[in-house]
This record gives structure tokens, C-alpha cells and sequence, in this order.
């Protein structure tokens, strides 16, 4: 499951390379990054939470909690918006406040809730 959100951490970065570029492959890199992430969704639910949000949601708690001392779970409302509003670079590309969150999202991800590090 962590290749999955792996691989598509590693296109994001690539997409931004390209965008700065100006290449016109960006707009692919962005959607295969897209897909690998819904692949990381779809595996998380499905061999993780077994498609509860409740289970999710308390996952999401623990990890803040044990992070910051704070029993909260609403960052699971974060990752859904991240879901959503991830397509809108296709019809918005270079969008700086777009991309600002999505970064948010990725650097939250990898740095603050991520194993890679830890």
C-alpha cells in the first residue's frame, strides 16, 4: 500500500518540475499521480479501515493525538478535500493555491503523519 502513495508523492514533485518547465507531459504526470493516490485510497479503506469512516476517523485521532496531544480526527476531512479538489488541476493548471494546498497535503503526508522518516 505505501508504494502506491509513494510513487505518487514522487510524480506530484514531477508534475510541479514539469509545470515550472512549462512541458506539456504535465498534465500526465499530474494524472498518473492522481490515480496512484485513489489507488492508495482504495487500498487504505478497503485493507485498513474496511470502508468505515468511523475507523478512519479514530486512526486519524490516534496519529494527532500521539503527534500533538490532541484526540482529534478531523484531519479526515482534509484527505477527503485533498481527493477532491486534486482534479481541479486539470482544468486549472498552475494553479498557486491549488497547488499550495495539495504541497500542504503532500509535506503533511510525508513529514508529519508519514513513516518514511520515522
Amino acid at each position: 500500500m505505501l508504494w502506491t502513495i509513494r510513487l505518487s508523492a514522487l510524480l506530484y514533485v514531477a508534475t510541479l518540475f514539469a509545470y515550472w518547465r512549462q512541458h506539456p507531459a504535465a498534465r500526465w504526470l499530474s494524472l498518473a499521480a492522481y490515480v496512484l493516490y485513489l489507488a492508495h485510497v482504495y487500498l487504505a479503506f478497503d485493507q485498513r479501515y474496511a470502508w468505515s469512516h468511523a475507523a478512519a476517523y479514530a486512526e486519524t485521532a490516534r496519529q494527532t493525538h500521539e503527534l500533538f496531544g490532541l484526540n482529534w480526527g478531523g484531519g479526515i476531512y482534509f484527505n477527503y478535500a485533498f481527493t477532491l479538489l486534486w482534479p481541479l488541476d486539470f482544468l486549472y493548471p498552475r494553479n498557486p493555491w491549488l497547488h499550495g494546498f495539495l504541497i500542504f497535503m503532500f509535506l503533511n503526508g510525508v513529514f508529519v503523519f508519514g513513516k518514511w522518516w520515522r
